[in-house]
């Protein structure tokens, strides 16, 4: 909403301009009134407007000095004369003043209204004029600073555009932090989440400055948002700073309600090292599998000590987790994964690449074993090329770990599914599912149609398929929603109908509780592999 001030020493005028006009129909809404120019002038001292509309004649102080004088103070003011008095010489000062427009009272009510409109369009036009400008530079100073913290820009360059950076060259010494958002992608489509990196780089470029003016923040390459400080006492300003990362993070948690992972790097001496705390505080992302956090994840050069020997499982533990996996033991294959990551934690020294290699490791058995049963043709355990590329995302070791196991157990399942031998009846049962799945199923329709005990059908389906008939409908409709999302430009909110599930916050739950991520992230990764 833009912001009106009325200013006439007629109350009737001001009462009739307010109820005559639908003032918020056209994005406006008046903050204030007054009965003279001097009047208004102290209303407007700290008090800002987009348009004034005022009187020529008034007592104390008339309308074109008031004009004058609220454009010292605030200058981007749009002004609209009302005026009784239709004099050539003060249209022509007010044109002067740079006015929208000098209407003669009675006002015409319409011709108020298209002067009011095309006011707004003209300010709305300087606001995208003004962000564009503002955004332009915003692009250019991120790339700087991005060069910068890479070590990518001449030493010659980097001063040449000091001003630029929004913090001095010089200092004895500098400290980059990190902020990571961690997005429930669930939750957040792609456009949500730019919105909130905006709002959350805003409220840190805020804060920072309030905190100490030697700070800059830009977003890089991976959008994260990086915090580059100046460094007057290298040591001791640095723990400051740890500090205020530490409060920065519990504040934008408990603001947005969004996990984050927040690092910081080591305090580099000199402009020219810069790019040693970035980069060391980069490298601590990789320690969120390992360390609490609560709070930064701050580096230490004595913690990054690699294990005296691997923690991934060794060529014979793999043989014998492929024999469970042939032999369909689930309890005893989930048991081993927890016996391998349960291993990673008793480990000193323990290093993030341990704990993907693991990961990695036990996914590609499972994958093996699945492509040895040929399940990639039968949809069961759905597409797993983008599977390793969630190891390598932050996430603790426990989410790596339910993220294993959440695949094994769908690859037993399938290969028990494809080796079963059904009645009847329930192969009936599972052709009704293929051809109806997209409606409504209950196992009492069902029963009904095939003349048959609800209950009995119930317990017969579980013997046979080893699950309940929701369970199987539910992941029968998974199956049908992954392919949705590959092989065609649906809404995802749609694919969710249409496979059966009218709640679509629902349907994303489910489908991230199965795959391990939700639909959207499915969709974004078949595409880059396509690519």
């Amino acid at each position: 909403m833009y912001r009106v001030f009325l200013v006439d020493d007629e109350p009737f005028i001001m009462e009739g301009l307010a109820y005559l006009i639908d003032w918020e129909r056209h994005g406006l809404k008046i903050v204030g009134k007054a009965a003279d120019g001097a009047e208004a002038l102290e209303a407007l001292d700290g008090e800002p407007i987009d348009i004034l509309i005022t009187d020529i004649q008034m007592p104390h102080m008339n309308g074109l000095e008031l004009i004058r004088s609220v454009r010292e103070l605030q200058p981007d003011v749009k002004f609209i004369i009302l005026s009784g008095y239709n004099d050539f010489d003060y249209v022509k000062e007010g044109v002067t003043l740079g006015i929208e427009n000098y209407l003669l009272k009675p006002v015409n009510t319409e011709e108020l209204i298209r002067t009011l409109t095309a006011t707004v369009a003209k300010i709305e036009q300087s606001v995208y004029k003004e962000e564009s400008i503002k955004r332009h530079l915003e692009i250019i100073r991120d790339n700087l600073l991005y060069r910068w913290v890479t070590a990518a820009i001449e030493p010659e360059e980097l001063r040449n555009r000091a001003e630029l950076l929004g913090i001095r060259l010089g200092l004895p010494g500098y400290v980059a932090g990190v902020v990571k958002l961690l997005f429930d992608q669930e939750q957040a489509e792609v456009s949500s989440r730019a919105e909130t990196i905006a709002a959350v780089r805003t409220y840190c470029q805020r804060t920072a400055q309030s905190y100490s003016p030697e700070q800059a923040v830009f977003a890089d390459l991976e959008g994260d948002l990086v915090l580059l400080a100046g460094l007057g006492d290298v040591d001791a300003d640095r723990s400051g700073f740890v500090r205020f990362m530490a409060e920065l993070q519990a504040a934008i948690r408990k603001r947005w309600g969004l996990p984050l992972l927040v690092t910081v790097g080591e305090a580099s001496k000199g402009e020219a090292s810069a790019h040693r705390s970035y980069r060391t505080a980069k490298r601590m992302q990789d320690y969120y599998v390992l360390a609490p956090h609560d709070g930064p994840l701050v580096y230490e050069a004595a913690a990054l000590t690699a294990a005296a020997e691997p923690a991934a499982p060794v060529q014979a533990e793999l043989a014998h987790f492929c024999k469970l996996l042939s032999a369909g033991k689930k309890d005893e294959a989930l048991a081993w994964v927890g016996e391998a990551f349960a291993r990673l934690r008793e480990t000193e020294g323990l290093a993030p690449s341990d704990v993907q290699n693991t990961a990695m490791a036990v996914l590609a058995a499972a994958v093996h074993h699945a492509n040895l049963m040929r399940q990639e043709h039968e949809g069961a355990i759905g597409d797993y090329k983008h599977l390793f590329s969630q190891v390598v995302k932050p996430q603790t070791m426990q989410e790596l770990e339910e993220l294993v196991e959440r695949f094994v157990d769908r690859v037993l399942f399938a290969s028990g599914v494809s080796e079963r031998e059904y009645s009847p009846v329930i192969r009936q049962v599972l052709r009704e599912v293929e051809r109806r799945y997209g409606d409504e199923l209950s196992l009492k329709t069902l029963s009904q149609a095939f003349h048959m005990n609800p209950v009995y059908l119930g317990q017969l389906f579980h013997k046979e398929t080893g699950e309940t008939f929701s369970d199987y409908v539910n992941k029968y409709r998974l199956t049908q929603a992954k392919t949705l999302l590959v092989e065609s430009n649906l809404k995802t909110s749609d694919i969710s109908v249409q496979v059966g599930y009218t709640d679509t916050s629902y349907f994303y739950k489910q489908f991230r509780k199965y795959y391990g991520f939700s639909p959207t992230e499915y969709r974004n990764w078949s595409k880059l592999g396509d690519g």
